[in-house]
C-alpha cells in the first residue's frame, strides 16, 4: 500500500497541470499485454476510492483473459453445469481476477470528480507463470486421481469420491485446459477424467430409505429418526463415513441436514418439530459430495459440485393435524347467543390449514378460548349502536402455556336494531381476525 501511495503522489505532480492522458480517452492497445483501466467516483477516503480504482483495473484485466477450450472439453462443462453456467462463469472470473500477480501500474489520471488508473499485464509473463502453476497442479491432481481410482479398486467408494473431489480442486484455475497427460500405460484428457470418474461414483452409491413411511405430528418431534441405507451397487456393500444431506421438499420441520454414514452404511438424522401442517410431507436424503470440499471451498468448485447428478431416497410423512377444542362464551347484553359468530370463522379459517377440532379437551393440543360481550351505545335517528369487547387467547396444551392472547374494546356496530347493530360488530372483529389476527396465531403454533 505504501508503494501505491508513494506512485500515485509522484503521477499526481506529473499529471497536476491538468493535462489528460490519451489512455482515458483512448483505450492502449499495445500488443502483448492485458490493458486494464479503472475509473471511480473520488468518494470515501482517498485509500478506499484508490482501492476501488486498482480493483475495477484489475477486473478489467480478467474479464480479458479468456480460457481456451477444445469443443470437447467446451461440450463437457456445458452439459455439466447446466443451469450453474452464469454461476460458473462469474466463480472464474472473481478467481482470475484473485489469482493476478505481476500486473504493471502504468499511469493515474485526477478527472475532477473521477479517478482513473491505468495497469497493465504482460501476456507472455501470464502464460509463463500460469504453465508453471498448471504443470504443478497437474501432478497434484494427477496424483489424487491414481490414488482415488486405488480406492474405488478396493470399493471404498466415500475415500475414492473426496479424493476425486480433491484433484478437481487441485486443477480449479485450469478447468477449460485440454490436460492430456500419461496414466498407466494411456494417455487421458485429466480433467475430463476426473469429470466422468466422479459421475461414475456417485452412480455407484444407492441410498435406500430404512423407513419409508412415517407418522407425525404437527408442532411435535419424530419418535424415530429418519434412516437411510448407504450401499455400493457393485459390490452391496455398506458404504461408511458417506455424506448425506437431508431436507424436505415438500413441507416443513426442524430438521438436522447434515449426517455421515456409520460402519454399518446407516446415515440418519432427526426431526425437532414437525412445522407445516401439510397432511403429506416429504424428505429427501441425497448424496453430498460437497461435504468433502470444507467451509473454506473455492465457488468454482463448489457449483461444479452443485452440478453433478446424486443419489437419493425419499422419506414420505403422514401427517397428523393438531387438533383444537374452543372455549367460547360470546355475549350480547350478557345473553348467550344462540349461534356464535366468531368460533365458526376461526373454525373455517383454521380448517383449511389442516387442523382439525374436537371438544373434549384432553385430546386437544390447543385450547383456543373467545370471551366477547356487546352492551348497548344508545340510539339515535332510529338507528341503534352496540359495541362490543372480546378476548382471545390461544394455550398450548402440551406445555400449559398461553402462546398468544389479543382484545378487542368498543368495536362498533350500528343497525335498524340491536341484534343487528350486535352482529355487525361481532361480524367486523371476525373479519379482522381473520385478515390480521389468524396470521399471528398461526406463527405461534408452529413455533
Amino acid at each position: 500500500m505504501k508503494n501505491l501511495l508513494l506512485f500515485v503522489f509522484l503521477t499526481s505532480l506529473i499529471f497536476s497541470q491538468g493535462k489528460k492522458p490519451d489512455w482515458v480517452d483512448k483505450r492502449p492497445n499495445t500488443q502483448g499485454y492485458y490493458h486494464g483501466i479503472g475509473v471511480v467516483p473520488k468518494s470515501g477516503t482517498t485509500n478506499e476510492y484508490l482501492q476501488r480504482a486498482k480493483d475495477a483495473a484489475l477486473s478489467d484485466i480478467a474479464q480479458q483473459i479468456v480460457v481456451s477450450i477444445d469443443a470437447l472439453q467446451k461440450s463437457k462443462l456445458s452439459e455439466k453445469l447446466g443451469e450453474f453456467s452464469e454461476e460458473y462463469q462469474s466463480a472464474v472470473q472473481t478467481s482470475t481476477k484473485a489469482d493476478l500477480e505481476g500486473v504493471e501500474a502504468v499511469d493515474t489520471w485526477d478527472g475532477g470528480g473521477q479517478y482513473w488508473v491505468y495497469h497493465r499485464f504482460s501476456i507472455a509473463e501470464y502464460k509463463k507463470i500460469q504453465a508453471e502453476k498448471l504443470r504443478k497442479a497437474s501432478a497434484l491432481a494427477l496424483d489424487f486421481f491414481a490414488k482415488a481410482k486405488n480406492a474405488e479398486k478396493g470399493n471404498s467408494l466415500g475415500e475414492a469420491l473426496q479424493l476425486y473431489i480433491q484433484a478437481l480442486s487441485s486443477l480449479e484455475k485450469f478447468l477449460g485446459e485440454t490436460m492430456e497427460v500419461q496414466f498407466g500405460t494411456g494417455r487421458i484428457f485429466l480433467v475430463n477424467e476426473i469429470f466422468s470418474s466422479i459421475q461414475s461414483t456417485l452412480n455407484m452409491v444407492e441410498l435406500k430409505a430404512k423407513n419409508g413411511k412415517i407418522e407425525a405430528q404437527v408442532g411435535k418431534p419424530l419418535r424415530t429418526p429418519l434412516e437411510v441405507i448407504v450401499n455400493n451397487t457393485a459390490s452391496v456393500a455398506a458404504i461408511p463415513n458417506f455424506p448425506v444431506r437431508f431436507s424436505f421438499i415438500r413441507g416443513s420441520g426442524d430438521i438436522v441436514p447434515a449426517a455421515r454414514s456409520d460402519k454399518n452404511g446407516i446415515a440418519s438424522t432427526q426431526i425437532a418439530k414437525v412445522i407445516a401442517t401439510d397432511k403429506l410431507q416429504l424428505v429427501k436424503a441425497e448424496a453430498d459430495p460437497a461435504a468433502f470440499l470444507g467451509e473454506s471451498a473455492s465457488p468454482v468448485i463448489s457449483t461444479l459440485v452443485k452440478s453433478f447428478t446424486l443419489p437419493s431416497a425419499r422419506f414420505t410423512m403422514n401427517v397428523v393435524s393438531l387438533t383444537i377444542v374452543f372455549e367460547t362464551e360470546e355475549s350480547l347484553f350478557g345473553n348467550r347467543l344462540p349461534i356464535p359468530r366468531i368460533e365458526p370463522m376461526l373454525k373455517n379459517t383454521l380448517s383449511t390449514q389442516g387442523f382439525s377440532f374436537v371438544d373434549d379437551a384432553s385430546k386437544a393440543n390447543i385450547l383456543i378460548s373467545v370471551k366477547a360481550n356487546g352492551r348497548d351505545g344508545g340510539e339515535y335517528s332510529g338507528m341503534y349502536t352496540v359495541y362490543v369487547d372480546a378476548n382471545i387467547s390461544v394455550t398450548d396444551l402440551n406445555s400449559g402455556e398461553e402462546i398468544y392472547k389479543t382484545s378487542y374494546n368498543n368495536v362498533k356496530g350500528i343497525s335498524i336494531n340491536t341484534e343487528k347493530a350486535g352482529m355487525k360488530a361481532y361480524d367486523e372483529i371476525a373479519a379482522d381476525l381473520q385478515k390480521k389476527i389468524i396470521p399471528k396465531i398461526l406463527e405461534q403454533i408452529k413455533k
